[in-house]
Parts: structure tokens; sequence; C-alpha cells
């Protein structure tokens, strides 16, 4: 598994999106090379992008690359859990976790693991995806 602190700015987006795509790149697990490259970094711009401007404190990126999937969780401060919305086609935003949703495999969110405190959001992405 690897790992990124990030501080909460919407700067470092484009910062976590090319990490974890070097990382599951660099994985090697066979998953890893038949993962749509486009949907990790759409995804992870959108947990990361959700965690910098809704969350608080730093924001903790893991990659965790399996035989059967690739999983990315981004971890902030805050407890509030992530709402999928279901915007008309007017909006200019709103649409990031109806994407999680259409895109990744799984998805899902958790309380963060001690010592950290928050809330993790993650996804799965198989082969498939």
């Amino acid at each position: 598994m690897a790992r990124l602190v990030l501080a909460p700015e919407l700067s470092a987006v484009a910062t976590a999106r090319h990490w974890v795509s070097d990382e599951v790149t660099r994985c090697g697990a066979p998953c890893a090379a038949q993962v749509d490259e486009d949907v990790v970094q759409l995804l992870t711009s959108e947990v990361v992008g959700n965690a910098m401007r809704h969350g608080a404190g730093p924001v903790t990126i893991e990659v965790d690359c399996g035989e059967e999937h690739v999983c990315i969780a981004v971890t902030d401060a805050s407890p509030a859990t992530p709402v999928v919305r279901h915007v008309g086609p007017e909006a200019t935003g709103g649409r990031g976790m109806a994407l999680i949703e259409h895109l990744a495999s799984r998805w899902g969110s958790r309380a963060a693991r001690p010592p950290a405190t928050g809330k993790t959001v993650w996804f799965q992405l198989t082969g498939t995806s």
C-alpha cells in the first residue's frame, strides 16, 4: 500500500491525480494493467476535490493494488459523509459522487481509522472498470 499526505489546498488535486495514476502503474498487480487510467484520474480528482472543498485538515490518499481490484481511499478530518446527488443538465457542479457511483466497481465511506479522525471515502476499480 502506498500513502500520500497533502495539505488541504485545491491545487493539490492535480498532484493527487498524477501520484495515484503513477502508483497504479507501478504496483504491477495484474488488474492494475487493465484499469482505465482516465477513470482512475477522474475518480481520484472527484474524491480528493470533495475532501479539499468539503472536508477538513490534511488529506491522506492510499492506493492498494490487489489481485482483483485497485482501491483508492481518501481520508480527511471531517466526519460528514458524501452524498450522491443527481442534478439537472444546467447544474455546474454536484456530479462527483454520481460519477463515482456509476464508474467504480464498488465505493463507500467509513469512519477514519485511528489515529486519524474524520472519514475515509474509497472506491475500487477492477480490470473492466
